[in-house]
């Protein structure tokens, strides 16, 4: 399964992290979006990280 190969989670979790510092960075300066929009961003980054933390997990524990 493509999800959990190596680059795959280490893509998510480097996608989650950079998702969750632009909402922060767009909630911090009040940028282009307001502020829920700016939340939203945020808190869908670090559910891309847990989910790739969950696969790391997954892959460990299956392999």
């Amino acid at each position: 399964m493509f999800i959990m190969q190596r680059e795959a989670i280490i893509a998510l979790a480097v996608g989650g992290a950079l998702l969750a510092t632009i909402g922060n960075f767009l909630d911090v300066k009040g940028l282009l979006i307001g502020h829920k929009s700016a939340q939203v961003i945020r808190k869908s980054g670090y559910a891309v990280s847990w989910l790739s933390v969950a696969f790391f997990i997954a892959v460990g524990l299956f392999q």
